[in-house]
This record gives structure tokens, sequence and C-alpha cells, in this order.
């Protein structure tokens, strides 16, 4: 076991740079940025904690502190196995290393691990790096029971599995395209096994200690007092089994776990009824230990339950659940359900329905609802050949096209799963929730070895019983589960109302925003340009073709305004020599003609975007395009201005257009600004506090990574969510009046989800001493806490 140690000054503001000088082997850096939630975070020694080696006054999270000018940065290794002794040596050849690689996220590999069920196994794993010096960081998602591993370079993912599996954990490493639901069912069936065991055996049990109890002595007793012990062993020997490994756990790596004091009591139960049943004399409590661990199993397992069902996001199921696709090869039709699709299939898609995955359309034509994908909410029609993208909607019926990908390598499926792993990333308020659970074991522990030691003088048996009854009742599960759940809610009723969060956190910071900051075009804008106007006031039905085929394939906006103004041709000519000239617009040869469409620099109107169609050098026609200002976007500034909110408005666009808009909508003319470049924005938003941007996702990625809150409304969702926080796929500003709700909604919830763990907690515990509860009573009483945590919460977001 290696262990680095060098002087660590408090004044030192710059952690990982003052290792990697007094640590030029790198021994202690990976752990240290384990440690530091950003490289170069400092250490404020207002906020002092407990150092893990010497119990002197620190900082958290680093283990180091003044008095000892220590870093305890190895602590309890496991030793790395050899290829021969790991049974998960395989996972470190090349194949399956990358088969579960996930590179593009903030993790290198992501386990499954069963038998995760409260918060102490959460505290246990994401120490992960503790017992292995190549892992530099680990994320438990308690609602998926998935751990996130950020593996070094010459780390060995065979090792990662062992010390998983080390710590009393089954693991599993899982590729991006893994479905979790298989883990589930495998996990679940396991669990209602012993469920099942224990609960014939607690029934059994009754019915030959009822006729005891009534008065039933001499032989008869006896043996009925053996059945029960009979009947125990299964629970013993098979159903308490995870209790067995908690506990040990506990004992072995110095985690407080209410497993311990559960596996004891059983234990002990165990032992005095099987002695004073071998003695002949003295109480049996086989039926009423049978029962506690029978209620204490059910307990857990619908935790387990409610935890699969609403913390774990499959985002990816409920956007394609029960969808079903008609698939042709050849003459013949079949249909599938969505997962089958695979590249190269040929579909036929209904109207109403949506892309399973990227695809090229077949079809002359089809007109699509592209507000899944780009948040545009007028449909937009598509020419034959071009490329279609995953989610996006058919509005017409018999569409054909072919698939190019699956859906999980479509990168609308990537980013799903990508925002599923980082769902539950810890917020502030989770973070306070754990240590809050943490601090509420290990007070419950010590009050109860307190009041043990204290009553056992005047009658240890009952000491035992009330301690026991306190540690089982006074469990943090539903303190530390509530806040994850109202999280897990959160991100589900904000992706039924087409808002997209990158993590959660997104909904605290909401809450402290003082500052909206508005990009002008599809924001305030409709984002969308449609044919106003030409010259000549009609345009010839050959001529309209020529200029559709120009633009057949193109994804300018000005080729979907056209595409969508005028009816597709029956016959649509052949473009020779076509050129997209980004920014000046497209040209061809169509009958031996050379036929070019620009832009012109200028227009009639200030507000009107226009083009010029030339054949041979001859001007043939113009055309002129508006994009209006939202029907709501007065309403909205007028709200937001109701609420004490500043509003801004930032755009590239002409200044005379900017300020007409600001006008339009409520801004004062001080706050709106025009003919701004990128870098303009973000310095505009830097000089600000508690600011949220909205605008577009590709243009306005520098002000959107600087704003506390970055919204995205427009652009692709997937880039657009590598530089915003939140991805709105309605069009207008009623998401973000939408997303104001759920953020103050899950305010109150988390709230009122503490309020009643503590209180519950509190007279729980004082009634178990009291001697009002006993052990089976507080095993029965145990799962009321957190079916309340979820009523409340479902309540709060109904």
């Amino acid at each position: 076991m290696q262990r680095f140690t060098a002087p660590v000054p408090l004044a030192e503001n710059r952690f990982p740079d003052y290792f990697l000088e007094h640590d030029p082997d790198h021994i202690g850096v990976g752990m240290l940025m384990a440690h530091l939630r950003h490289p170069g975070d400092t250490m404020n020694t207002a906020n002092l904690h407990e150092c893990a080696y010497c119990r002197a006054g620190t900082t958290e999270p680093v283990y180091c502190c003044s008095a000892c000018e220590t870093l305890d940065l190895h602590v309890r290794q496991i030793p790395v196995l050899s290829e021969q002794q790991n049974p998960y040596a395989y996972l470190d050849q090349p194949e399956f290393r990358r088969l579960y690689s996930h590179d593009k996220q903030d993790f290198n590999f992501l386990f499954f691990a069963e038998g995760l069920h409260c918060s102490s196994c959460v505290h246990l794993l994401e120490k992960l790096p503790e017992f292995y010096d190549r892992i530099a960081m680990a994320r438990v998602n308690f609602g998926q029971s998935t751990v996130a591993v950020k593996l070094a370079e010459g780390g060995s993912l065979a090792q990662v599995a062992h010390v998983i599996a080390e710590l009393g954990y089954k693991p599993s490493p899982l590729a991006a395209q893994d479905n979790l639901a298989a883990r589930y069912q495998s996990e679940n069936r396991s669990f209602l096994k012993r469920i099942a065991v224990a609960g014939f055996c607690a029934g059994n049990t009754m019915l030959f200690v009822i006729p005891v109890y009534s008065g039933l002595a001499g032989t008869w007793a006896t043996v009925f007092n053996w059945l029960s012990f009979a009947l125990f062993l299964p629970i013993l020997l098979y159903s308490a089994q995870p209790f067995y490994k908690g506990a040990w756990n506990s004992l072995k790596y110095k985690v407080i776990n209410v497993d311990l004091p559960i596996a004891i009591a059983m234990l002990s139960g165990f032992a005095l009824s099987t002695a004073n049943l071998v003695r002949g004399d003295g109480d049996i409590y086989f039926d009423s230990t049978a029962s506690f661990m029978f209620f204490i199993l059910s307990a857990r397992y619908l935790l387990k339950r409610v935890q699969q069902n609403y913390l774990s996001p499959s985002r990816m199921k409920s956007f394609f659940q029960m969808e079903k696709y008609e698939r042709i090869s050849g003459d013949t039709s079949a249909v599938i359900p969505w997962s089958s699709v695979n590249a190269g299939d040929v579909l036929k898609l209904k109207q109403g329905q949506s892309l399973p995955s990227d695809a090229t359309l077949l079809s002359s034509h089809a007109t699509l609802d592209m507000s899944l994908f780009n948040g545009e909410s007028l449909p937009k029609v598509f020419s034959s050949g071009m490329t279609l993208f995953a989610g996006t909607k058919i509005l017409d019926d018999g569409v054909l096209v072919r698939m190019n990908l699956q859906f999980s390598e479509s990168k609308l499926g990537q980013l799903l799963q990508q925002l599923d792993h980082g769902a539950l990333k810890k917020s502030r308020f989770i973070a306070l929730t754990d240590r809050l659970a943490q601090w509420l074991i290990i007070t419950v522990f010590s009050i109860a070895v307190l009041f043990f030691i204290a009553y056992a003088s005047i009658d240890i048996s009952e000491a035992f019983n009330r301690s026991l009854a306190l540690i089982v009742l006074a469990c943090p599960c539903a303190l530390a589960f509530g806040s994850p759940l109202t999280f897990g809610l959160a991100l589900k009723k904000s992706q039924r109302l087409g808002i997209l969060l990158k993590d959660a956190t997104s909904l605290e910071r909401m809450l402290e925003v003082k500052n909206i900051f508005f990009d002008k075009t599809g924001t305030l804008t409709e984002g969308h340009l449609s044919l106003s106007h030409s010259e000549p006031a009609i345009i010839s039905p050959r001529l309209q073709a020529n200029i559709l085929a120009l633009e057949a394939t193109s994804y300018h906006p000005l080729a979907f305004a056209l595409r969508q103004a005028w009816p597709h041709p029956e016959f649509m000519p052949a473009v020779q020599n076509a050129q997209e000239i980004l920014g000046k617009g497209v040209k061809g040869q169509i009958d031996g003609k050379i036929y070019e469409i620009r832009h012109l620099s200028e227009s009639t109107h200030e507000d009107e975007t226009a083009i010029e169609v030339l054949c041979d050098g001859q001007s043939l026609c113009r055309l002129y395009f508006l994009d209006e200002l939202r029907q709501d976007s007065a309403q909205a500034v007028q709200e937001l201005n109701k609420r004490g909110m500043n509003c801004f408005l930032l755009s590239g666009d002409k200044k005379s257009r900017v300020y007409q808009a600001a006008n339009q909508c409520g801004i004062a003319r001080e706050n709106a600004h025009g003919e701004l470049f990128p870098e303009d924005k973000k310095d505009i938003l830097i000089r600000h506090k508690n600011t949220c941007m909205i605008g577009d996702g590709a243009n306005d990625s520098l002000s959107l990574q600087a704003a506390d809150v970055g919204i995205a409304v427009k652009g692709s969702v997937d880039l657009s969510l590598n530089s915003a926080d939140v991805y709105f796929t309605r069009g207008g500003l009623s998401p973000f009046f939408d997303l104001l709700k759920i953020s103050e909604q899950t305010q109150n919830v988390l709230k009122r989800n503490l309020g009643i763990s503590l209180t519950y907690n509190t007279i729980g515990g004082i009634l178990a001493l009291a001697g009002f509860i006993d052990p089976l009573m507080a095993a029965i009483l145990m799962p009321i806490s957190s079916v309340v945590i979820i009523l409340s919460s479902l309540w709060g977001f109904r």
C-alpha cells in the first residue's frame, strides 16, 4: 500500500500544481483530483471539518490539515489481483475495453452495481478511489444503481470490477447501448425470491407458534418449536444474505451501515432462541425475528421499485414507447418494434410517427415537424435524398425512408444516453441531504449505544430491543431517497413539457436568476423565414420549379421557406454542377443555362431579408422574407418585469431592428444591444450576476456558457446542449415559465420532504426509546416514512 505524504500549506491556492511539483511520480495527484471538484479548487479555511488522518480541523473534501500537514491519499487500498486470480480479467482485453468505453462522457466506464440500496452504499462506492489509486473519480447514480468511473491511464478495468465486488456488490459493465431494464429484472427476481422465502417461512412459523402462545405444552410444544427452528433456517442462510454483506462491509471498511445492527439483531434472536430451545426453557423468538426480516426485505424492495420507476430517466424509452414501424423488404412488409429497427431498413412511415433514427428520404418530398430536434415550431419540407434526423415527426402519410443508423448510434440517441447518465448529478441540495443522512446514522447509532449502556443495568433485553427499534425506525433511507426522487420527477415532468435538462442542478440555479438576456432571432421572433412578397408579384410555375430544384438539397432557412410557400412540382428539372456557397447563395446549370440565387445586401424594409434570382447574369425576380415577432414575446417580457427580473436584448442584427424589437416587447432601450459579435455578448453577460441567457445553441454558445443558466431555444439539440444547460423542444417562451414553475415546485417539495423526514425520525426515535415501539413494529413502520416521501413528491409534481 502506497501512501503519499507532503507538506500542505493552507495558504496554497492551487493544490494540483503544488503536488505536481512535490510529487513528480504522480503518486498522489490522481487521488487528489478525485477529492477536488475542479482543478485549481482552493481550501476555504473558514469552513473547517475533521481530517480523516489526524482528526484535526480541515476543509472538505480534501483530507489534509495544518496540524498533520499530510494528505492521506491511499487509505485501505485493495490489493491488485493478477490476471489468473481476477475473475474479471477479460475486461482488460482491448475489445472489451472498447465495447464498454464511454469516451464522450466525463467518465470512461459505467458499472451496474447490483445490491445498491441505501445512502451508505452510495457513500461507500464513491470512495472507490481510496481502494484503487488508478480511479480518478467515482460517481454513483442512486436512481439507476450505476457507478460511473473515470479510470486513469494505465488503470485496470478488471481491478475496478474486483474492487466493486469486494465491497459487496455484483458489478456488471455497461456499454453505451445497453438497456438497464434487463439488469433491473435480474436484480428484482433475486430480491423477490428472498422475500418469498422469508414470507413463506414467517407465515408458516406463525401457524406453529400460535398454539404455543395459546397454552400448548409438552411434547407437541417442543415439536412445534423445532419446526419453527427449521423454518427459520432458510431465512438465516438465504434471505438474510444481503444484510451479512452490508454488515461485513460496515466492519471491514469502517463505514456506518444500518445492515450491521439488523444482522446483529437477527443473529442474536436466532442464537438466544436456539439456546432456549435446546435447554427447554425460556422464550422463543423465531416468529418475531422471521416477521422482522420479512418486513425489512419488503420495505427495501418497495424502495428499489420506486427507485427504478421514478429515478431512472430512460428517456429513449419515453420517446418511442410502444411505437411500431412498417418495414418494407421487396414486395413484402412486416411490423416491427422501434428497438428492432436497424441500419439499411426501409420503413414506410405513417402520419404522426417519429423517426427512430437518422434516415435518408426516399419519397419525392416530405413535410416534417422539427420541433423535437431543433425547436422550430413550424413544419419543414424536405426533398428526396436529404437526411432526416431521429426524433423528427412525419406529417405526411406513406413516406419512405432508408435508415442510416440504429437509434442508439444517432445524434439524438447518444444525446439522450448522455443526459440519462448525467441527469441526477449531485446538486447542492442532494449533497446536503447526503451529509445529513450520514450524520443521522452517526447520531442514531451514538444515541442507541449510549441508551443501551445506560439502560442495560435496568433490563438488558429491553435495552437491546429499544436500541434496535431506534436504529431500524430512524433509518436515513427516506432522507437520502427524497432528494433524488424529487429531482427525478422534476426531470420527467420537464421532458413531458418539452424541456431537456442537462442535469438537475439547473433547477436550483434558476431560482437565483435576476437578469434575463434574450437573443432576437428565434427567441423573441418566430425564428423561421416566410415568403412575404416578390418582384414581380407573380412567379411562373416553371421558374418556381427551377428555383426549388436549385434549393432541393439545401438546409438553409430560405430553402425551407420556399418549399413551404410553393407546391412541390410534379416534375423537378435536373440541375447540373449544383453548388451552395455558404453565406452567398446557390448556383447550377438547368437546360444549358446558369441559374444563380444570391442574397441582397439591402432590401426595401429594415426587417426583411431578400434574395435575387438570376439566369445567365440577368435578374429574373427578387423574393422578400420576414421573421415576425412571436405573439407571446411582449407578454413574456411584461411578466418577467413583474417578477422583478431585468430583461436584456442581445443580437448581431442591425441596431435599428434590435431597437424596434425591444420597443415592441417592452425592453428598455438601454438594455437593447445590436450589431454584436459572440464575444461582445459574452463580455456583457460576465459583467452581471445571476444571469440567464436564452438564445441559439450554435451562434450563442459563448454567451450560453458564460451565463449561470444557458437555455437554447434554437439550433441542433445535440450541439446546443454542449454549451447550454437547458434546451426547449417547444417554440415560444412559455417553456421558460414552465421551467420556473418546476424549479419552484422542486424547491418546495425538497423542503417539505426534508421536514417530513426529520420530524418522522425525531418522533419515532423518541417513541422507540420510550418503549412504545418494538423492533418488529419498527420494521413495519420503517417504510411508512418512505411511502410518505413518495406520495409527497408525486403530489408536488401532479
